[in-house]
């Protein structure tokens, strides 16, 4: 194995902690694959054929290169495995040991998951903030599983609409698909939240259901979506920040050689998503526009308007739902 330079020695510390804290879980740990090696289960929260499936490409990848093939991390599956929402449960209760997932998808659990999409500060603005270590916490004390990672980060989300949208007047009325995340903003400029899953969302378009969706700014491209709607509305809003979730005794089960490969590991691939998913929204704004979709933007006012909006709707949800968590949270968020 090769000798590896510890990284990030407080969130280290935050992880150990958390999974010595944790022992007294059911859970199924990392199963040797022979004298000295391991393997941990991973499961992404829609297929691997999508933009979602590229974390594991590229934490499978990185762990390989620094456990020198000593640590594996397998492939289980997606969507087609386990819906993205039983996910995050499923790696509670040790059925798999790792999974790729929206924060929005174990905000049942933890209504303050949400806040992972505050703002636009960069991760290591965040973690020198002490954003992340809070969030971590939170995550291990109310879900019961520990923050790996943020494999896909550096992007926003956008509306993309069939009409011109370069106003915020345009949603009075519309319905748009959308998950709890974007329902308080269109409500706010008097849409209507229409609930499907990602599979459905398409021929929701395509049959005149909704006018519109609420997506993150990567992977639309997946769903051809400019095959309905021709209009994404800038500015974008909140950051995309997914979540690796692992099984903290999954993680306890390591050799502590292996835990801080892993922990480097995930920081690496984490970087290395991050550069990808802006890579990829360019290439696709490029694509997008080739097929006819048009990127227009708001005024300046109602974009700082927007932008305000969505920011007091997420905070306004998180203290209505969890007020200490609100309290504990936001400052370092802002101050990122």
């Amino acid at each position: 194995m090769k000798d590896l330079t510890k990284s990030g020695v407080s969130r280290r510390g935050l992880l150990k902690g958390a999974a010595a804290t944790a022992a007294s879980f059911s859970v199924l740990g990392a199963p040797a694959l022979a004298q000295g090696k391991r393997k941990l289960r991973y499961i992404a929260f829609i297929n691997r054929n999508t933009v979602w499936g590229k974390p594991y490409d590229f934490l499978s990848a990185e762990v390989d290169r620094l456990s020198g093939g000593d640590l594996e991390i397998e492939y289980v599956g997606g969507s087609d495995v386990i819906g993205g929402f039983d996910a995050p449960e499923a790696i509670a209760n040790g059925v798999f040991d790792i999974s790729h997932s929206a924060n929005s998808y174990f905000a049942g659990a933890m209504p303050s998951s949400i806040s992972l999409a505050s703002g636009n500060a960069s991760l290591d603005e965040l973690k020198a903030s002490g954003a992340i270590d809070a969030y971590s916490d939170l995550l291990m004390q109310q879900r019961g599983v520990m923050l790996l990672g943020t494999p896909l980060s550096g992007v926003g989300y956008v509306f993309q609409t069939r009409g011109d949208c370069s106003d915020l007047s345009y949603y009075e009325g519309k319905k748009v698909r959308s998950i709890p995340l974007y329902d308080p903003i269109l409500e706010s400029l008097g849409a209507i939240p229409v609930t499907t899953s990602p599979a459905e969302a398409y021929t929701a378009m395509e049959r005149g259901v909704v006018d519109g969706l609420g997506w993150p700014d990567i992977g639309l491209l997946d769903f051809k979506f400019y095959e309905q709607a021709k209009f994404v509305m800038m500015p974008d809003f909140y950051q995309l920040r997914t979540a690796s979730l692992i099984n903290p005794n999954a993680f306890n089960s390591l050799p502590e050689e292996l835990q801080g490969v892993l922990l480097e590991a995930s920081a690496s691939a984490d970087k290395i998503g991050a550069a990808w998913a802006k890579e990829k929204r360019n290439a696709e704004h490029a694509e997008m526009e080739k097929a006819g979709v048009e990127f227009v933007s708001l005024p300046d006012d109602q974009a700082t308007k927007f932008i305000g909006l969505t920011e007091e709707k997420l905070w306004d949800n998180i203290t209505a739902n969890a007020p200490e968590d609100a309290a504990r949270l936001r400052p370092l968020f802002d101050n990122a």
